[in-house]
């Protein structure tokens, strides 16, 4: 893998998801670019000239500092603060400043990227809401493999894969393989996901066979009961783990992040999730 990015609000600072950045980019001897995005709508502009046209109004930035202003110094100081501690880490970085609307600026740079890492919580309102509407959006809509980032970066000694037995989910095991080749030693745990929740010989020797010629400790693992609820159960009681899964917005396992069921995967887990639909 050679272009990493991380997509960041250029307000708020995800110090997690840089973490784990440097921590991937370690790994495969990438680069990191940053995707630095602000949300400068027409209403922020907007709200500018109501600062300055309005004697009444007073903004509570720093001594009474526009809206717009305050962004821009944050951003700055943001900017500045993650070329340096990258530059620190030994790692090659690049930073993107966009400036339109976010999830129109971060689908375009995920068209020439080979994985965006991100945390659950970008440009989110309150923790309640995760994924956040435009995580969720870039899940759906990216064009390249997503990395949702976990509340502590820690290395993947363990990679879990959810196997719902469709090539959607195939491919996203096909995906996390070719861009992270060095986890080829890491123990890989296929789990089943499907609603029978049993695998067939057939299948189960076909899987085993492609897996065996990436990775050296394999095992499976069936999930009884609901696939959703237990695929919930068994990656709580894991650590320094890595989830897979494909398909995202296209079928039950799209279903995994809403609160009805297991939103708690992103919201509590502490496991970062890799997805990637065909």
């Amino acid at each position: 893998m050679r272009k990493l990015m991380i997509a960041l609000d250029a307000e708020k600072l995800d110090q997690q998801s840089v973490l784990f950045g440097y921590y991937l980019a370690r790994l495969t001897r990438s680069g990191i670019t940053g995707i630095f995005l602000e949300n400068l709508s027409a209403e922020d502009t907007q709200a500018e000239d109501f600062v300055y046209s309005s004697a009444f109004t007073g903004t509570d930035k720093q001594g009474g500092e526009p809206e717009i202003k305050f962004k821009e110094k944050a951003s700055l100081e943001n900017i500045r603060t993650f070329k340096a501690a990258t530059e620190k880490q030994g790692i090659a970085c690049r930073v993107h400043r966009d400036q339109g609307v976010p999830i129109e600026e971060l689908l375009t740079e995920s068209r020439y990227a080979d994985v965006i890492i991100t945390g659950p919580m970008l440009f989110g309102a309150s923790p309640l809401e995760i994924p956040a509407d435009m995580v969720e959006d870039l899940l759906i809509k990216s064009e390249c493999p997503v990395m949702i980032t976990s509340q502590r970066a820690e290395p993947v000694a363990k990679i879990l894969f959810a196997s719902d037995g469709s090539a959607s989910s195939l491919f996203a095991i096909k995906q996390f393989t070719y861009l992270f080749p060095e986890l080829n030693a890491t123990e890989m745990i296929v789990l089943q996901a499907d609603e029978d929740a049993v695998f067939s010989e057939t299948q189960k020797e076909k899987l085993y066979e492609y897996l065996k010629e990436h990775y050296s400790r394999i095992d499976f693992k069936d999930l009884r009961g609901k696939p959703r609820d237990e695929l919930f159960d068994f990656t709580l009681r894991e650590h320094n783990a890595c989830l897979v899964m494909g398909a995202y917005g296209r079928n039950w396992l799209s279903r995994l992040f809403k609160p009805s069921t297991a939103g708690l995967v992103l919201k509590i887990n502490n496991l970062p999730v890799f997805i990637s639909h065909r």
